[in-house]
C-alpha cells in the first residue's frame, strides 16, 4: 500500500540545472576551462555537488580542494539566486496539489544543500507541500547512495514499499532503487533515461505523473471496496 512520494527537487520539480551550470562556468573561468552546457547537462545532471566538484578537478587538472571548489560554487549558486529564480517545471505546482489533495505524505529529497532549496520553496509558495525535507545537509552520502531515501523512509517511519520516488536523472534513480522505493521516472528536456535504470514507470510529463498515482490510488480503494 503506497502512503507516501517522494520527489527529487531539481530538474524534477524546478528547472534550476542552467543556474547550476552558470555556477560551476563562473568558477571555472578563471582557470581557463569551460564546459558545454550540453555535456554538462549529460554528465552531471543530478550529480552531487560534491561529486561534480571531484570530477571537474580530476578532468581540468584543478589547483583547488574538492571543498573550497564545493564551497565557491554554492556561495555563485546563492548569488544568483537573488536575482534569478529556478521556475516551476510544467505541471510541478498542479502535481503537488494532486498529491496533497489524497492521504499521501509528500517529501522532499534532494542532493542539494537546505541553503539552496529554501529560498526556492518559500518564493514559490510550496514550503507547505512537504512536511519532511531531506538535503545534503542530512545525510553523509548523497545520490547516488541511497541514504538520502533510507533517511526519508526512516524519518517518514515507512517502510520502502510504502513509498514512491519521482525522480528525473540517472543519479536519483540509482539511489531511490537502491532504497527500495518503487521508481515513477520522468523525463526532461536534459535528460536521457534508458529502461536499464531501474525505474518501474517513465513518464514524458508531470501531468501524465499526476495521472498515474490517481489510478494507483483508486485501485486501492476499489480493492477495499464490497
Amino acid at each position: 500500500m503506497v502512503r507516501a512520494i517522494c520527489f527529487d527537487f531539481d530538474g524534477t520539480l524546478v528547472d534550476s540545472e542552467h543556474l547550476h551550470y552558470a555556477s560551476w562556468q563562473s568558477e571555472l573561468q578563471p582557470f581557463g576551462c569551460s564546459l558545454e552546457k550540453t555535456d554538462y547537462m549529460s554528465r552531471f545532471s543530478g550529480v552531487s555537488t560534491y561529486a561534480t566538484a571531484k570530477t571537474l578537478i580530476q578532468d581540468f587538472q584543478l589547483p583547488v580542494e574538492i571543498e573550497q571548489l564545493m564551497q565557491q560554487k554554492t556561495d555563485r549558486f546563492l548569488s544568483l539566486l537573488k536575482t534569478e529564480l529556478p521556475v516551476p517545471m510544467p505541471g510541478a505546482e498542479a502535481l503537488l496539489k494532486t498529491i496533497q489533495n489524497t492521504e499521501l505524505t509528500m517529501a522532499l529529497v534532494t542532493g542539494s544543500y537546505r541553503c539552496e532549496v529554501e529560498p526556492v520553496l518559500e518564493n514559490l509558495g510550496w514550503r507547505d507541500f512537504f512536511p519532511l525535507i531531506i538535503t545534503r545537509d542530512d545525510v553523509t552520502n548523497a545520490k547516488p547512495h541511497p541514504e538520502p531515501y533510507l533517511k526519508a523512509i526512516e524519518c517518514l517511519n515507512l517502510s520502502a514499499s510504502e513509498c514512491l520516488a519521482l525522480e528525473d536523472s540517472a543519479t536519483g534513480i540509482r539511489s531511490a532503487h537502491d532504497a527500495g522505493l518503487t521508481v515513477l521516472a520522468v523525463t526532461t528536456e536534459h535528460t536521457r533515461l534508458t529502461a536499464d535504470m531501474g525505474y518501474s514507470a517513465l513518464f514524458y510529463s508531470l501531468q501524465s505523473v499526476g495521472e498515474h498515482v490517481s489510478e494507483l490510488l483508486k485501485e486501492k480503494s476499489g480493492s477495499h471496496g464490497c
